[in-house]
């Protein structure tokens, strides 16, 4: 089971073609990889999924989350897109020769899918682009002609290394879209803040050049989301790569933004995987880290607001051509990718219930 809600889960499989039974569906799993989503279930039920196949039968527990009620509106995020990437690994590269290239056939299908899903804004989390050469940024045009709703973008540290040939500002005005370095949207029940964290041809981060500007954004009487490219540091130097922004700089950052709102959810890219982590006073802030769309496993994340909480649903991109390509990358690192990648279901499926 790779994600749930309250009334619905996305299962996926490898290895294997049958046939999956789940509150009286049928499904049949005529690959040997993939994924679908189950809908129509009832919430706060543990539900058996059964797989028969020439192998024998087997069965897990589907458990949905309990209810949060009506939402008032829902958006969606990407993150590492990486156009211009020609393959995926460290030391051996896993290749790939499909057309289009695997960071956009990743990032086209999961924008389909995020606007099926019912988003209403699109947040793109940074390294919209692998190195910031012009021919990526003019590629991105595709991607944005695909999406039908407003999308927010900020830059991360592949935007702006050493080789970019543009600064991430003349990139976005390449691609055609909208850039500011504190950018803030009000949707129903919810505002939303896009934070650039890149320090210019370096790939560390840093929150603290926004701060008086995020925390007057945080001072509102809704709930607030904060989306970034790089991942908080629980410590002021980094225990793995990539480096994070350091909790030397963040830490007073997060002070004020949680005596400025209770209401707090924040999430970054960077790191290539879901992760979920309590930062800021009594671990109150929620912070999440979401994979990319770009490797294994290749990823979206839904947000749905109520007047109950925020709830965050990280989707596996489920098309078949995709699938396909995450199931090639998450041999990459000597096979241990997915262990650092997937994350356990708790880091997929986040509720921050407001105050």
């Amino acid at each position: 089971m790779f994600s749930v809600d309250a009334t619905s889960a996305q299962i996926t499989w490898r290895g294997t073609t049958g046939e999956l039974i789940v509150a009286g569906q049928t499904i049949a799993l005529d690959e040997t990889a993939g994924a679908v989503t189950i809908t129509g279930l009832d919430p706060s039920t543990t539900h058996s999924a059964t797989l028969r196949s020439s192998a024998g039968e087997s069965t897990i527990d589907i458990t949905t989350l309990d209810p949060i009620g009506e939402a008032t509106t829902k958006f969606a995020t990407i993150s590492d897109v990486h156009l211009g990437l020609r393959g995926f690994g460290v030391g051996k590269r896993i290749t790939d020769s499909g057309n289009p290239s695997h960071p956009m056939r990743c990032a086209l299908a999961a924008v389909d899918e995020l606007q099926e899903w019912g988003a209403e804004v699109l947040l793109i989390k940074g390294d919209l682009t692998e190195s910031g050469w012009i021919e990526e940024w003019e590629l991105s045009r595709e991607l944005f002609a695909a999406i039908d709703i407003p999308v927010l973008i900020t830059g991360g540290n592949h935007d702006g290394f050493e080789r970019a040939e543009v600064e991430p500002v003349e990139g976005m005005r390449i691609a055609g879209a909208d850039y500011d370095p504190v950018q803030v949207l009000d949707l129903a029940g919810v505002r939303i803040v896009l934070v650039e964290t890149s320090v210019r041809r370096s790939g560390i981060g840093r929150i603290s050049p926004v701060a008086d500007e995020l925390v007057a954004a945080a001072d509102t009487d809704v709930p607030v989301f904060v989306g970034m490219h790089h991942n908080l540091q629980h410590l002021p130097v980094p225990w793995f790569w990539p480096p994070g922004i350091s909790s030397s700089d963040s830490g007073p950052v997060l002070d004020r933004l949680a005596a400025t709102n209770p209401n707090l959810f924040m999430s970054s890219g960077h790191t290539h995987r879901n992760r979920r982590h309590g930062f800021g006073p009594d671990g109150r802030i929620v912070f999440t880290e979401v994979a990319s769309t770009s490797d294994y496993p290749g990823v979206w994340a839904g947000y749905e607001v109520t007047p109950q909480a925020i709830r965050q649903t990280v989707h596996r991109i489920a098309e078949p051509s995709v699938i396909e390509w995450s199931e090639k990358a998450r041999k990459a690192v000597g096979g241990v990718w997915p262990r650092w990648s997937q994350g356990r279901l708790h880091d997929r499926a986040v509720d921050l219930r407001l105050r």
